[in-house]
């Protein structure tokens, strides 16, 4: 038993560790910062605005438990887990408890933290719009029960079959005990609805648990979504060798791009193009940003701050565009197709540049739309041109060039 903690905290150091490197690196070696810090401002300014015109009779104790409800159920847990230990450990599966133990609690502390975060962020939401403000401690005391009983939950479906109808039943009793505080009910709805938690949990879970084996590959990938999250999340500003790559089929939207030639001039540029529409989740990532961008441009309704916002976004979707340069399809075939750097380069230059331009056409119209300012349209699509500009001349280009010459 002993052994089994000493490694679960070495794994747990490695982890530190590991990602404790990458943050290092990404303070270093791009804007985020900057652009988190812009963002909180921005997004501070117009959520007090918000606030202020919000109406009496708008329902803020049901909008702070939807919030809420989502990160207090959502509990996946973290075992530092390996592929390896279905066979090394499985054998010892028994006498696994402390160690799994020790995750639950450490996944607990972090995605508590998490929540604490979203309470931060609907207190004034709930305070503006809420007689009983000072009960607000009540309600995030309630949150952190509540994810504390999800993570209990989860871990017992690692060893349950068919968990869909349980995940339900979870996030509808999480979001009556959260109401029943938030939205000032009688004492009677959360003390039912705890009651029922308890027994859900114990007959619902904890007996079907009891009586089966653990998931192993459950568990496991599991672990593996979590440690390939992050280590996406940094891969946008720096190389992450140890990042698994996926490829989507996607065969609509890849039908409308088809291979058509291979000379010199075009054939990386293609290569590209597939790359960024079925590996991993470049699209989907440029989608919900250009989507996200619209929102906020459209709600904004400040031509300077629309135009800055405009210019982020373009700013955050050419990092999360430049690991596609790294992808190994394009750049094993650099052996294939002895082109040119240079004309490599060009390629994908080629390729993110209309895509920066177009995101700030959908986003201009959209910030266009919302301040009523055809003048409006002009600033922002210019910013987000410059932005888009900037990054793919005076970054990207004097980047591969000199990564091309070491």
């Amino acid at each position: 038993m002993a052994e089994l903690i000493r490694l679960w905290r070495r794994r747990r150091a490695d982890n530190f560790q590991m990602q404790l490197r990458y943050w290092n690196l990404i303070g270093k070696n791009s804007g985020l910062m900057f652009v988190l810090y812009a963002a909180v401002i921005i997004g501070g300014f117009y959520y007090k605005r918000w606030l202020d015109v919000l109406p009496q009779a708008f329902p803020a104790a049901l909008a702070v438990t939807a919030v809420l409800s989502v990160p207090a159920v959502r509990s996946p847990i973290r075992t530092f887990m390996q592929p390896a230990d279905k066979v090394f450990l499985l054998p010892v599966e028994a006498e696994l408890g402390g160690y799994f133990r020790m995750s639950r609690m450490y996944s607990f502390i972090f995605q508590s933290l998490f929540l604490i975060f979203f309470l931060l962020i609907c207190a004034p939401l709930y305070a503006k719009s809420s007689a009983g403000a000072a009960s607000y401690w009540i309600v995030a005391a309630a949150a952190i029960a509540v994810k504390g009983w999800n993570i209990d939950c989860r871990w017992q479906e690692q060893s349950i079959d068919g968990t869909v109808p349980l995940k339900i039943i979870r996030f509808g009793f999480s979001f009556l005990f959260l109401y029943g505080f938030a939205g000032g009910l009688n004492l009677a709805v959360p003390a039912v609805c705890a009651a029922a938690m308890l027994l859900s949990s114990i007959f619902l879970f904890r007996r079907p648990s009891g009586r089966s084996l653990l998931k192993w590959d459950r568990v496991i990938d599991m672990d593996n979504k979590q440690e390939m999250q992050f280590l996406r999340f940094a891969n946008l500003f720096t190389d992450v060798p140890r990042l698994r790559h996926r490829v989507k089929a996607r065969r609509l939207i890849s039908a409308l791009f088809p291979v058509r030639s291979f000379d010199e001039e075009s054939v990386y540029r293609q290569l590209f193009i597939k790359t960024f529409l079925r590996a991993d989740d470049y699209f989907g990532i440029y989608l919900r940003l250009t989507a996200i961008g619209a929102l906020v441009c459209f709600f904004v309704n400040n031509g300077y701050y629309t135009a800055l916002a405009t210019a982020a976004f373009v700013y955050l979707t050419g990092l999360q565009l430049l690991p596609l340069w790294y992808h190994p399809f394009p750049q094993a075939l650099a052996g294939l197709y002895p082109i040119a750097g240079r004309l490599r380069r060009r390629s994908f230059l080629k390729l993110i540049f209309p895509l920066f331009a177009l995101q700030s056409l959908i986003m201009s119209l959209a910030g266009a739309l919302g301040s009523r300012s055809p003048i409006g349209f002009l600033l922002f699509l210019a910013a987000g041109m410059a932005a888009g500009w900037l990054f793919t001349v005076a970054y990207t280009k004097q980047r591969l060039e000199k990564e091309d010459v070491r």
